[in-house]
């Protein structure tokens, strides 16, 4: 049997009466509680049924008879709370609702923590004019280790890297120039391998293309073979075919 859908008051008022999904107020503070925790766990989300059903079963444990609220009514009772706390935050405060700071407590705590997931600090660090020197020099010594290896015709690889490493050395605030020396010649060692792995790709592309080509030309010529051997055949055929009727002819 389905249970009946929650149309209660949405004051909260006494439990009386004659309707099985009507709320007291005792209840419905109770059900805010248990539903409140896990709306706050979900940052805001929609509770699976799982999480409904475990609302219901502390709302009931909770109860001193009565009919056992099932996790549908403690859902609609939820939304109905809602709407009526959508209701009173449009209205100028305070409000006069009994449940509307609980609600509002959980509800902002939940919209809070929803946006703290989403969000990422970022600090700056302010540079201090003794860093602008040794931090000139290192931008220097870049720019002039990318002038050095943006002679070939296509530098945007380098350039890119470049000023990613400018930014690192940067956030890391090189004191001396050794260690900016020693971060210039680690670029180019790095830019000096990747032009290595770059002209064996070229080779190895060179030799496979030869490979296909030399493949290509005996796959051709055995074709042609076929195709003579074939053609040979039938000759023999036809010279065959041709002695005999010759032959019985004659006879």
């Amino acid at each position: 049997m389905e249970p009946s859908t929650s149309r209660s008051r949405t004051g909260g008022g006494g439990g009386s009466g004659g309707r099985e999904d009507c709320w007291s107020e005792g209840a419905t503070e109770t059900l805010i509680e248990a539903w409140g925790d896990r709306y706050v766990s979900v940052k805001g989300g929609n509770l699976r049924q799982k999480d409904w059903k475990e609302v219901a079963d502390e709302v009931n444990s909770r109860r001193s008879g009565g009919p056992k609220k099932t996790d549908i009514q403690c859902k609609n009772r939820i939304d109905t709370l809602k709407k009526k706390y959508k209701v009173e935050k449009a209205k100028p405060p305070p409000s006069k609702w009994q449940f509307y700071r609980r609600l509002d407590s959980l509800i902002s705590s939940a919209t809070t923590a929803s946006g703290a997931a989403g969000s990422v600090t970022l600090t700056v660090r302010p540079k201090s004019k003794s860093k602008s020197k040794s931090e000139s020099q290192s931008k220097s010594l870049l720019l002039k280790a990318a002038e050095e290896l943006s002679g070939g015709s296509d530098s945007s690889w380098f350039d890119q890297r470049a000023v990613k490493k400018q930014h690192r050395m940067e956030d890391v605030g090189c004191s001396d120039g050794a260690a900016c020396r020693e971060l210039a010649r680690a670029i180019l060692k790095f830019v000096e391998i990747y032009e290595k792995v770059e002209s064996s790709k070229q080779i190895q592309m060179v030799e496979l293309e030869k490979q296909r080509m030399e493949f290509t030309k005996e796959l051709e010529f055995e074709r042609m073979n076929m195709f003579m051997a074939a053609q040979l055949e039938m000759e023999k055929k036809k010279s065959l075919k041709k002695r005999a009727k010759d032959a019985s002819g004659s006879g």
